[in-house]
């Protein structure tokens, strides 16, 4: 069999050898039941193939990650493809040892582990109040970026997506994805899949102006029936300030990422990986309101940088 019938054209040397031939199977049709891929990264220069995750999919909803492919298109709507050898993950000095799994008592979490089950098993959602509940156990012994955690509340966000609930998903995944990209690496599958799944989110809400309505729903539920502090409130708000900010709401999104900061400072301390998440988005919409807002955006915006530079903000919301 000569290198063109092996998979290999027109791969180049070093993606070749980086990968193995791969047949595609199960496609995502009309009904969205199948497998899709997802993101695009890493091209390469010599053959122009890219690197994207394939997912099997649910009403086009990734569910589970299915592998990594270097893809090269063929025309229309057809491509040739080589499965990415994945390294194996091994310790690094000075890593955290929870990065690879070294922490046996949390593995052994009957709910993380029936979590996992119900995940392999296509049923998202069984599978979330488990892991919902890992991650409560999990928050009780580590840190909230530590990278045991941040497995977990990526996995949270992805069984929100997949059983529907876009708005807490996006939530979600805007507070990991700044903390898998910080502890991980931009690169990395886990800070990917947080990125493609809070694409995938997006598209399913329609736009900023829908996701900023579907968000602000969510927040009239949350300020009913929890507490100012408590941590869903303070995600979802702050998820529905970025909503604002992207339709360009900008005083409406200083005001609810302002009380994310305030309520988050308050409940966890000006320095927790969350807190700090939330301070990022307020500069962010600071800075485009200075940029671009209009005058009378301008009070709101002095009000919040006000708000991230005085230690002494108020706490006693």
């Amino acid at each position: 069999m000569n290198e063109e019938r092996r998979g290999v054209y027109p791969f180049c040397g070093s993606c070749t050898a980086s990968s193995v031939a791969w047949r595609v199977t199960d496609p995502a049709g009309a009904t969205g039941i199948g497998r899709r891929f997802y993101g695009h990264s890493d091209i390469c220069e010599d053959c122009g193939s890219s690197v994207r995750t394939l997912y099997t999919t649910f009403l086009w909803i990734p569910l589970a990650k299915a592998g990594r492919f270097r893809i090269i298109p063929t025309g229309g709507r057809t491509y040739v493809a080589r499965k990415v050898i994945d390294t194996p993950v091994v310790a690094v000095p000075g890593e955290p040892a929870s990065a690879i799994g070294a922490h046996p008592e949390l593995e052994r979490d009957p709910s993380y582990r029936q979590a996992e089950s119900y995940w392999e098993a296509k049923e998202p959602g069984q599978a979330l109040p488990f892991y919902q509940s890992a991650l409560t156990q999990r928050e009780n012994v580590l840190a909230a970026d530590d990278p045991a955690t941040l497995r977990v509340r990526l996995r949270v966000a992805q069984g929100l997506l997949a059983t529907g609930n876009y708005g807490r998903a996006i939530a979600w995944f805007e507070l990991v994805t700044p903390q898998l990209t910080r502890v991980f690496g931009a690169q990395h599958e886990l800070t990917r899949a947080a990125i493609e799944g809070a694409t995938g989110a997006r598209l399913m809400t329609g736009g900023p102006r829908s996701e900023a309505s579907l968000l602000s729903d969510i927040v009239a539920v949350d300020t009913s029936n929890l507490d100012a502090r408590d941590p869903q409130l303070i995600r979802d708000r702050a998820a529905l300030g970025r909503a604002l900010l992207a339709g360009g709401q900008i005083a409406q999104s200083i005001e609810a990422l302002s009380a994310s900061v305030v309520d988050a400072t308050a409940a966890f301390g000006a320095d927790h990986p969350d807190t700090v998440v939330y301070k990022a988005a307020l500069r962010e919409a600071c800075d485009v309101g200075a940029a671009r807002g209009r005058k009378r955006d301008l009070p709101a915006v002095e009000a919040a940088r006000r708000l991230l530079t005085d230690e002494g903000a108020p706490t006693d919301r």
